[in-house]
Protein backbone atom coordinates (compact mmCIF):
# COMPACT_ATOMS: atom_id res chain seq x y z
CA UNK A 1 0.00 0.00 0.00
CA UNK A 2 1.44 3.44 -0.82
CA UNK A 3 2.08 5.32 2.42
CA UNK A 4 2.35 9.09 2.91
CA UNK A 5 5.81 10.61 3.00
CA UNK A 6 7.54 10.05 6.33
CA UNK A 7 5.16 7.30 7.46
CA UNK A 8 7.29 4.54 8.89
CA UNK A 9 5.86 1.06 8.31
CA UNK A 10 8.28 -0.45 10.82
CA UNK A 11 7.16 1.99 13.50
CA UNK A 12 3.53 1.15 12.77
CA UNK A 13 4.12 -2.53 13.35
CA UNK A 14 6.11 -1.74 16.49
CA UNK A 15 3.08 0.13 17.80
CA UNK A 16 0.68 -2.64 16.86
CA UNK A 17 2.86 -5.14 18.67
CA UNK A 18 2.51 -3.11 21.87
CA UNK A 19 -1.28 -3.21 21.96
CA UNK A 20 -4.02 -5.80 21.70
CA UNK A 21 -4.32 -7.40 18.25
CA UNK A 22 -8.09 -7.09 18.33
CA UNK A 23 -9.74 -4.16 16.56
CA UNK A 24 -11.15 -1.83 19.22
CA UNK A 25 -13.90 0.73 18.86
CA UNK A 26 -11.26 3.41 19.37
CA UNK A 27 -8.87 2.20 16.69
CA UNK A 28 -7.94 4.63 13.93
CA UNK A 29 -8.09 3.67 10.26
CA UNK A 30 -6.62 5.31 7.21
CA UNK A 31 -6.14 4.85 3.50
CA UNK A 32 -4.52 6.89 0.73
CA UNK A 33 -6.71 7.68 -2.26
CA UNK A 34 -5.66 7.87 -5.89
CA UNK A 35 -4.73 11.54 -5.52
CA UNK A 36 -2.39 10.80 -2.64
CA UNK A 37 -4.75 12.30 -0.02
CA UNK A 38 -4.71 10.52 3.34
CA UNK A 39 -8.19 9.73 4.69
CA UNK A 40 -8.39 8.92 8.39
CA UNK A 41 -11.16 8.18 10.87
CA UNK A 42 -11.87 6.67 14.27
CA UNK A 43 -15.41 5.36 13.82
CA UNK A 44 -16.67 2.50 11.69
CA UNK A 45 -14.65 2.57 8.50
CA UNK A 46 -16.15 2.83 5.06
CA UNK A 47 -15.05 0.45 2.35
CA UNK A 48 -11.76 1.65 0.91
CA UNK A 49 -11.84 2.43 -2.83
CA UNK A 50 -10.96 -0.36 -5.23
CA UNK A 51 -7.23 -0.94 -5.29
CA UNK A 52 -6.71 0.84 -1.98
CA UNK A 53 -5.97 -1.00 1.26
CA UNK A 54 -7.55 0.10 4.53
CA UNK A 55 -5.02 0.02 7.34
CA UNK A 56 -5.87 0.10 11.05
CA UNK A 57 -3.65 2.04 13.42
CA UNK A 58 -3.87 0.39 16.83
CA UNK A 59 -4.09 2.72 19.81
CA UNK A 60 -3.95 1.88 23.52
CA UNK A 61 -6.90 -0.16 24.80
CA UNK A 62 -8.56 0.52 28.13
CA UNK A 63 -5.91 0.50 30.88
CA UNK A 64 -6.05 -2.48 33.23
CA UNK A 65 -4.85 -2.78 36.77
CA UNK A 66 -1.37 -4.26 36.85
CA UNK A 67 -0.73 -3.60 33.16
CA UNK A 68 2.82 -2.83 32.10
CA UNK A 69 3.85 0.59 30.89
CA UNK A 70 4.05 -0.66 27.29
CA UNK A 71 0.54 0.61 26.64
CA UNK A 72 1.34 3.94 28.30
CA UNK A 73 4.21 4.56 25.91
CA UNK A 74 2.37 3.46 22.77
CA UNK A 75 1.37 7.05 21.89
CA UNK A 76 5.01 8.05 21.89
CA UNK A 77 5.74 5.36 19.33
CA UNK A 78 3.25 6.64 16.79
CA UNK A 79 4.92 7.94 13.62
CA UNK A 80 4.84 11.72 13.67
CA UNK A 81 4.66 12.07 17.46
CA UNK A 82 8.15 13.52 17.91
CA UNK A 83 7.70 16.06 15.12
CA UNK A 84 4.21 17.09 16.23
CA UNK A 85 4.88 17.36 19.97
CA UNK A 86 6.72 20.73 19.92
CA UNK A 87 3.94 22.37 17.86
CA UNK A 88 1.24 20.96 20.12
CA UNK A 89 3.00 21.96 23.32
CA UNK A 90 3.77 25.49 22.13
CA UNK A 91 0.20 26.02 20.92
CA UNK A 92 -1.24 24.68 24.17
CA UNK A 93 0.95 26.88 26.37
CA UNK A 94 0.07 29.95 24.28
CA UNK A 95 -3.60 29.30 25.11
CA UNK A 96 -2.97 28.31 28.75
CA UNK A 97 -4.23 24.78 28.06
CA UNK A 98 -2.62 21.65 29.51
CA UNK A 99 -0.26 20.42 26.75
CA UNK A 100 -1.10 16.82 27.65
CA UNK A 101 -4.75 17.45 26.78
CA UNK A 102 -3.88 18.97 23.41
CA UNK A 103 -1.55 16.06 22.64
CA UNK A 104 -4.28 13.60 23.61
CA UNK A 105 -6.72 15.34 21.25
CA UNK A 106 -4.23 15.14 18.39
CA UNK A 107 -3.65 11.45 19.12
CA UNK A 108 -7.37 10.71 18.94
CA UNK A 109 -8.01 12.96 15.97
CA UNK A 110 -5.19 12.06 13.61
CA UNK A 111 -2.72 9.72 15.35
CA UNK A 112 -0.24 12.60 14.73
CA UNK A 113 -0.66 12.30 10.96
CA UNK A 114 -0.33 15.87 9.67
CA UNK A 115 -1.73 14.83 6.27
CA UNK A 116 -4.97 13.42 7.67
CA UNK A 117 -8.23 14.38 5.95
CA UNK A 118 -11.53 13.12 7.36
CA UNK A 119 -14.69 12.18 5.45
CA UNK A 120 -16.27 15.39 6.78
CA UNK A 121 -13.39 17.58 5.59
CA UNK A 122 -11.52 18.03 8.88
CA UNK A 123 -7.86 18.67 8.24
CA UNK A 124 -4.46 17.93 9.66
CA UNK A 125 -2.98 17.21 13.04
CA UNK A 126 -5.97 18.29 15.17
CA UNK A 127 -8.58 17.69 12.44
CA UNK A 128 -9.68 21.32 12.25
CA UNK A 129 -12.72 22.08 10.13
CA UNK A 130 -12.18 24.94 7.65
CA UNK A 131 -15.25 26.72 9.05
CA UNK A 132 -13.74 26.59 12.54
CA UNK A 133 -10.47 28.04 11.28
CA UNK A 134 -12.34 30.86 9.59
CA UNK A 135 -13.80 31.83 12.97
CA UNK A 136 -10.29 32.81 13.94
CA UNK A 137 -9.46 34.60 10.73
CA UNK A 138 -7.54 31.72 9.18
CA UNK A 139 -8.49 31.13 5.53
CA UNK A 140 -9.26 27.58 4.52
CA UNK A 141 -6.68 27.82 1.76
CA UNK A 142 -3.41 29.69 1.56
CA UNK A 143 -3.34 31.39 -1.83
CA UNK A 144 0.34 32.12 -1.41
CA UNK A 145 1.19 28.44 -1.53
CA UNK A 146 2.12 27.38 -5.01
CA UNK A 147 0.85 23.87 -4.36
CA UNK A 148 -2.58 25.17 -3.48
CA UNK A 149 -2.71 22.90 -0.43
CA UNK A 150 -4.67 24.00 2.60
CA UNK A 151 -2.78 26.12 5.09
CA UNK A 152 -4.52 24.19 7.82
CA UNK A 153 -2.40 21.18 6.88
CA UNK A 154 0.64 22.97 8.27
CA UNK A 155 1.18 21.40 11.71
CA UNK A 156 2.14 24.64 13.48
CA UNK A 157 -0.93 26.56 12.30
CA UNK A 158 -3.19 23.54 12.73
CA UNK A 159 -2.04 23.10 16.33
CA UNK A 160 -2.57 26.81 17.00
CA UNK A 161 -6.12 26.86 15.65
CA UNK A 162 -7.09 23.57 17.29
CA UNK A 163 -5.67 24.65 20.65
CA UNK A 164 -7.40 28.01 20.47
CA UNK A 165 -10.72 26.35 19.75
CA UNK A 166 -10.21 23.87 22.59
CA UNK A 167 -9.32 26.72 24.95
CA UNK A 168 -12.52 28.57 24.02
CA UNK A 169 -14.55 25.42 24.63
CA UNK A 170 -12.94 24.91 28.04
CA UNK A 171 -13.88 28.46 28.98
CA UNK A 172 -17.38 28.00 27.61
CA UNK A 173 -17.96 24.90 29.73
CA UNK A 174 -16.31 26.09 32.92
CA UNK A 175 -13.10 24.11 32.52
CA UNK A 176 -14.92 20.77 32.22
CA UNK A 177 -12.59 18.75 30.03
CA UNK A 178 -15.15 16.13 29.05
CA UNK A 179 -17.73 18.70 27.93
CA UNK A 180 -15.07 20.63 26.01
CA UNK A 181 -13.99 17.44 24.25
CA UNK A 182 -17.59 16.54 23.45
CA UNK A 183 -18.01 19.98 21.92
CA UNK A 184 -14.76 19.61 19.96
CA UNK A 185 -16.18 16.45 18.43
CA UNK A 186 -19.89 17.24 18.06
CA UNK A 187 -19.98 21.03 18.25
CA UNK A 188 -20.78 23.27 21.20
CA UNK A 189 -24.40 23.53 20.06
CA UNK A 190 -24.93 19.81 20.61
CA UNK A 191 -23.56 19.98 24.16
CA UNK A 192 -25.80 22.95 24.98
CA UNK A 193 -28.80 21.25 23.36
CA UNK A 194 -28.47 18.30 25.73
CA UNK A 195 -28.33 20.40 28.88
CA UNK A 196 -24.57 20.94 28.91
CA UNK A 197 -23.97 17.22 29.00
CA UNK A 198 -22.14 14.88 26.66
CA UNK A 199 -24.56 14.28 23.75
CA UNK A 200 -25.97 10.75 23.45
CA UNK A 201 -24.01 10.10 20.27
CA UNK A 202 -21.94 6.87 20.40
CA UNK A 203 -19.16 8.46 18.36
CA UNK A 204 -18.91 11.45 20.71
CA UNK A 205 -19.11 9.35 23.87
CA UNK A 206 -16.37 7.04 22.59
CA UNK A 207 -14.31 10.04 21.53
CA UNK A 208 -14.43 11.65 24.98
CA UNK A 209 -13.53 8.36 26.64
CA UNK A 210 -10.65 7.81 24.22
CA UNK A 211 -9.13 11.28 24.64
CA UNK A 212 -9.42 11.15 28.43
CA UNK A 213 -7.74 7.75 28.43
CA UNK A 214 -4.87 9.09 26.36
CA UNK A 215 -4.69 12.13 28.62
CA UNK A 216 -4.47 9.98 31.72
CA UNK A 217 -1.49 8.06 30.31
CA UNK A 218 0.32 11.31 29.57
CA UNK A 219 -0.12 12.88 33.02
CA UNK A 220 0.81 9.82 35.11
Amino acid sequence: MPLPAGFCRAALWLLLAAVSPAVHADAVWQFVDGDGVVHIGNTAALQAPAGRELIWLGLPPNPKVGATNKQDTALHKLPGYAAAKPHLEAAALAQAVDPALVIAVAAAESAFNVQAVSRKGALGLMQVMPATAERYGVPARATAQASGSSSLMEPKLNAEVGSRYLADLLRMFGGDKELALAAYNAGEGAVIKYGRRIPPYPETQQYVERVMRFYSTLVR
